[in-house]
């Protein structure tokens, strides 16, 4: 049984983290950080994710440490889900051929370790995770393990494979508290924070709060293992409470444990008919048929109050000793019977040849001691005096057999001497650097890099080449040095024998080969196309077709076109609107969507995006079309106090999701008191919500309004149209079945970005799923009389080559109008919106090129 480790991600464009993949025999681990763009990476290296059993989150628990997580869990969630139905649906053909059944597979569920407010965090997204496949359980790290006892060796940690020692480090206190970095008193709603002193600086409550309801909250509504569990808690009187219920009540409009108090005499000092709110219990399969009195939605409550954590978690993980191979020879020399070998690898004594007594040891080789590695994650200088003089570096026992320290930096710390001294004393182990300045900026996707370029080889003007460095800013180590920088794929055998595999390091794709390996024919087609699109003909007809449509210059950049999960070649979804001269409009923001920015821009053009973002549109919460808006929001508003901007971003959502940005804000400052959440509250009239230039004030982000429309998909789902404040009206679909409510309300918009998630031969799918085929977002385009449609959100199932077919043969909206108003979206691609005639020109080439790729 091998055990094997894996660099499986580092700090790059759309990796902001790094993630160490640890697996032995059918079990698998993570350490490090699983940051956005984790689960995507994992396809992209082909790292099976389904084994995971344990994830070690190292750093200080935050958005930017653990954003991919949730994604990541419900891929394997989504896995085992898939992996029960196709066991389900064989066995029923199998029972009925009389064979044997398969065994249904159970997965034990996924722990979770991390420190401060890994609970809060989590829980907080309890609005749009609920009821999933897979169990987890949090496991909060806030003690100090050797606190007591320096010289304890114990591991913290163990199971049969791995044991782990938790490095808990304080950051250093300053003479001040920490603050918020505003300086206004004003909270979203305009009222003044609980928090704020009167100079208008943040200072944070002086306690985490305490994590049990967070984690009851995660374990026995969001993760709790089944999809029929109820998401409501249980009316229930104290002395109905049997031993197993999980149960809390309500103080102060929170939340909170309940814990009985006895009396002398033993018996619970509450007045026994007193209520209590009972969790409910995973295998309860009666669903949500409570109502009234009796139940309690777990969203109507927010979670108790936290401040900042001020834990950075690390670890040292190693194998379990192994004893030596088993001599078979030997033992049957000393008269051994073969079924008693067992009982000798076992570490017992049997009876040999003429009463002999044969010991373990004389049939067995040496053993092998556990090797180990050492997560050190140091993100920022003040970390670092608590993290080196942790008792663990000095403890024999605890470091032999260490055989890789992977060291988890904040920029420029890879110089520091505290770094280097620790790494000269320990010159026997193998060091890897990984921080932004020490790992390449390189392609993380391959495939969907070539299949770029090979875009562009046919339409430069809508494809351009996606950023990044395949450069180092740090300076190579010398040959003899035992420092590496870290490269995404870097592999080890840590058992039975320790092996370095440079052979998996991630290479540099060939991307000048694949653009130069686009056919003839396809290149003779897209020649053919600019000829036809520089037409001036055409050009003249562009001109005059759309003459009365505003903000031609407007760019649509799809960010991701995917739907439900990340593929190798396709984000889930985001669609970028740049309008010069008013501003930058998110519809959607799947995880991931940073990340396309990143690589879609330059760093100064992906500046200058941030800068002039005014509104995120959120159409509903399933989770690929929101988890990355976090990190969106936190950039953007890092990026204002760099501009010493007091600007304001627009958020059109549910009160539902605002509620989870603002339990997150507690944790870290994501800027959550500069966002402002235009859109209304539930009017009389549930089938309209509008908001005016008037409703939005002089925060006007650009909009002359914004108008919701309620459209079939999951609860709460939304058709969006903003207006603009030069009458360019945007209308977007998000997931939904078509929608004629929609497509009304929203007549003439200029440009339509639907979902087409299925072809036309998946009618049944799409109802099922609720959502559209192609054939019908394009027959909502025509009752809307769009001037402009982007289809996007496609089934992972669907090759482009499929898409682009079935969008040719379709056509576009038979409005009367000579013009081709329809295209595909692909991710990071650019198109303009007076460009959509001629970016059609082209059509015919790229479809060609992407049936060659299939073949």
């Amino acid at each position: 049984m091998a055990t094997t480790v894996e660099l499986a991600t580092v700090p790059s464009a759309d990796t902001p983290g790094s993630c160490i993949y640890m697996h032995h025999d059918k079990r698998s681990y993570i350490f490090g950080r699983v940051a956005e763009g984790t689960q995507r990476a994992f396809g992209s290296r082909k790292i099976h994710m389904g084994g995971t059993e344990h994830v070690f989150l190292s750093g200080p628990v935050c958005w930017d440490q653990m954003g991919g997580l949730i994604g990541y869990l419900l891929s394997v969630g989504g896995a085992i889900d898939s992996a029960r139905d196709y066991t389900a649906q064989e066995n029923i053909k199998r029972k009925q051929k009389g064979q044997k059944l398969l065994k249904q597979t159970e997965h034990s569920g996924i722990g979770v370790h991390g420190g401060d407010n890994l609970c809060h965090i989590l829980a907080a997204c309890r609005p749009v995770i609920f009821r999933q496949p897979i169990s987890v359980r949090p496991h909060e790290h806030r003690a100090d393990p050797r606190a007591s006892n320096a010289a304890n060796t114990e591991p913290d940690w163990s199971d049969d494979a791995i044991r782990v020692w938790k490095l808990p480090v304080r950051r250093a206190r300053s003479s001040s508290p920490p603050k918020r970095r505003h300086s206004s008193l004003e909270g979203t709603d305009g009222v003044a924070s609980e928090n704020a002193s009167t100079d208008g600086a943040y200072k944070p409550r002086a306690t985490i709060a305490d994590p049990e309801v967070a984690g009851m909250i995660v374990e026995r509504i969001m993760f709790s293992g089944s999809l029929n569990n109820r998401s409501v808690l249980v009316r229930r009187k104290i002395r109905d409470l049997k031993p197993d219920d999980l149960a809390v009540v309500v103080e102060q409009g929170t939340l909170k444990p309940f814990k009985p108090s006895a009396t002398t005499d033993g018996a619970g000092a509450e007045n026994q008919d007193d209520t209590v709110w009972v969790f409910p219990d995973p295998n309860d399969k009666s669903g949500d048929r409570d109502a009234g009195d009796d139940v309690l939605a777990i969203n109507h409550f927010p979670l108790p109050r936290t401040t900042y954590g001020e834990t950075s978690m690390s670890y040292i993980v190693k194998c379990h000793d192994r004893r030596g191979k088993f001599n078979a020879p030997a033992a049957k020399e000393l008269g051994v019977k073969p079924q008693d070998f067992k009982l000798l690898t076992a570490g017992q004594s049997v009876q040999g040849k003429d009463g002999m007594v044969v010991t373990p040891d004389m049939v067995l080789g040496e053993p092998q001691p556990g090797k180990g590695i050492i997560v050190a994650d140091i993100p920022s200088p003040d970390f670092m005096d608590a993290f080196m003089e942790r008792p663990e570096w000095n403890n024999q026992e605890i470091m032999e057999h260490v055989a890789i320290v992977y060291w988890l930096l904040g920029p420029g710390m890879a110089d520091d001497p505290a770094v280097q001294s620790f790494v000269k004393r320990h010159s026997q182990i193998k060091h890897v650097f990984c921080a932004e300045d020490t790992c390449p900026n390189m392609v993380t996707h391959p495939g969907a890099a070539e299949i770029q370029v090979k875009l562009r080889r046919i339409d430069p003007k809508r494809f351009p080449l996606a950023k990044f460095d395949n450069t180092v800013q740090h300076p190579a180590p010398a040959p003899d040095s035992s420092i590496e920088l870290g490269r995404a794929g870097t592999k080890l055998q840590l058992m039975p024998r320790l092996v370095f595999d440079d052979q998996a390091m991630a290479p540099f794709p060939d991307l000048v080969g694949a653009s130069e390996s686009v056919d003839d024919a396809v290149l003779a087609l897209a020649q053919e196309a600019k000829t036809e699109a520089s037409d001036p003909k055409l050009v003249a007809r562009i001109e005059e077709t759309e003459k009365d449509i505003p903000n031609r210059d407007a760019e649509i950049i799809p960010l991701g076109t995917g739907s439900s999960v990340p593929s190798k070649h396709r984000n889930v979804s985001g669609t970028l609107i740049v309008v010069p001269g008013i501003g930058n409009y998110l519809l959607d923001c799947g995880e991931g969507t940073l990340g396309q920015i990143r690589r879609a821009f330059d760093p100064e053009q992906a500046v200058d995006v941030l800068r002039n973002l005014r509104c995120i549109v959120v159409s509903h919460v399933h989770a690929d079309h929101h988890m990355g808006a976090a990190s969106l929001i936190k950039a953007w508003y890092e990026q204002t106090l760099k501009d010493n901007s007091n600007t304001t971003l627009a958020i059109s959502c549910i009160g539902r999701y605002r509620t989870m940005l603002e339990e997150l804000s507690q944790v870290e400052d994501i800027g959550f008191h500069r966002l402002r959440f235009p859109s209304c509250p539930w009017p009389k009239d549930r089938d309209r919500d509008v908001t005016t230039r008037e409703d939005l004030g002089e925060d006007n982000f650009g909009l002359a309004g914004i108008k919701r429309i309620p459209v079939p998909h999951c609860w709460r789902s939304y058709g969006t149209e903003l207006e603009l404040t030069s009458g360019l009206r945007v209308a977007y679909s998000g997931d939904c079945r078509p929608s004629s409510a929609f497509a009304q309300a929203c007549r003439g918009a200029h440009l339509l970005v639907h979902e087409c998630t299925f072809g036309d031969d998946k009618q049944d799918h799409a109802r099922a799923k609720k959502h559209s085929t192609m054939g019908e977002a394009l027959g909502v385009a025509r009752e809307m009389q769009a001037r402009r449609t982007l289809l996007t959100h496609f089934s992972q199932r669907y090759t482009k080559a499929d898409s682009l077919r079935r969008a040719e043969a379709t056509g576009g909206p038979d409005d009367g109008r000579p013009e081709h108003g329809v295209l595909l979206a692909f991710d990071l691609m650019r198109v303009r919106l007076g460009d959509f005639q001629e970016a059609a020109c082209y059509v015919p080439a790229v479809q060609m090129l992407m049936e060659k790729l299939a073949d």
